[in-house]
């Protein structure tokens, strides 16, 4: 299957979806569900307290220092699979809105490749936006740049594992209406943010619940106006797989590379690893990773201002926790290539480049709640 489609019977499953508008300022829309905890409820009165369906919509400013967000638990959230096991699509159905997807030559359709489409209609907040269909193939760029169907843990996503994370677009540009209805005192938005074009990253997660701990770096070099085709990027995701052991997946893509990292390689048990090392620092808005193999080692540095953090909630197996997660747009990211011949020769740096602009988050025991 593909794994964009929901994974029916699964405890939890949410799609996580970034835009960065023409202002540069940032959307965050989660759309996100806790079947098992659905399952679990007596009455509606418990499907209301765990909190089984959230939908999240965070527009962010282009210097990441004001946020305007809100987070709705719809009670109804319908889920139709188009095709054996979505092959051709799904769409999912609350209250208030719709995400779905229409898989390449749906329902033998010409113009339906990859398309993707988000509508949200609240009192508050009205936002649409489909990926655009400009050519003939795929607009989506996927986790590996020359397979469409590619998945940051490869064979690993088919493995019972506590949680699960598929990239579905690491950069695809869309069309999107954004109006907010705002008070004097709350952002307002840009008005470059109105409609237009943007571009969208896409990805979810599913299995049994989100990690006690984890953090999350999301960066993009595009450049939607000049023509470029390519363009550089990176997506890191891990932390706790399972008590005392750490895991990490790894993607970093330029216009001629890839490197890509997973387990075993990037696991560490009871902080002993030959392929990786780490220091994650949520009180200095800051995550360092160096990943290491025979040849290649990719070293990682995120930085973020402490006052650009928002707050979201995540699905754990019982429902979604409130404040369990904090995430910045302000990251600057410096990444390093470094090559040798020979195991024991010493590493020679071939390639470096600084991201402004990322995405920085942290979750579970790697946050301290601003609560506290």
């Amino acid at each position: 299957m593909d794994h964009f489609a929901p994974h029916l019977g699964t405890t939890f499953e949410g799609y996580y979806s970034k835009f960065r508008l023409p202002s540069s300022a940032s959307v965050a829309l989660i759309v996100s569900s806790v079947p098992a905890a659905a399952r679990k409820a007596k009455s509606h009165q418990d499907l209301v307290k765990s909190r089984a369906y959230m939908i999240s919509f965070t527009y962010v400013s282009p210097d990441s220092k004001r946020y305007y967000q809100k987070e709705y638990w719809p009670q109804r959230f319908d889920v139709d699979l188009v095709g054996k096991a979505g092959k051709d699509g799904f769409r999912i159905k609350w209250d208030q809105g719709e995400f779905g997807w229409d898989a390449p030559g749906t329902q033998g359709s010409s113009d339906s490749h990859d398309t993707v489409w988000w509508t949200v209609h609240t009192d508050e907040i009205h936002f649409e936006a489909t990926t655009n269909l400009t050519s003939s193939r795929s607009s989506r760029t996927p986790w590996r740049p020359d397979d469409l169907n590619s998945t940051p843990a490869g064979i690993l996503a088919r493995a019972p594992l506590p949680i699960q994370w598929h990239v579905h677009s690491i950069d695809s540009p869309c069309d999107f209406t954004l109006n907010l209805s705002t008070s004097p005192d709350e952002l307002q938005v840009d008005h470059l943010d109105r409609s237009g074009s943007a571009r969208v990253h896409i990805e979810k997660n599913w299995a049994i619940s989100f990690p006690d701990s984890y953090i999350w770096i999301q960066t993009r070099d595009h450049h939607p106006d000049d023509g470029q085709e390519s363009s550089s990027g990176l997506c890191v995701a891990g932390g706790s797989l399972i008590p005392g052991v750490d895991a990490f997946l790894v993607g970093y893509s330029t216009p001629t590379r890839f490197l890509s990292y997973a387990p075993p390689t990037s696991t560490s048990i009871f902080g002993i690893s030959l392929g990786v090392t780490r220091e994650i620092r949520y009180d200095l808005g800051k995550v360092e990773l160096d990943l290491k193999g025979w040849w290649r080692r990719l070293k990682i540095e995120a930085t973020c201002p402490r006052d650009t953090f928002f707050h979201f909630s995540a699905p754990l197996n019982t429902g979604h926790a409130p404040d369990y997660c904090a995430q910045s747009f302000a990251a600057t990211v410096k990444v390093q290539v470094m090559e040798r011949t020979w195991p024991w020769e010493g590493w020679t740096k071939v390639e470096g480049q600084v991201f402004d602009k990322g995405s920085l988050e942290f979750g579970g025991g790697y946050y301290k709640s601003h609560k506290e």
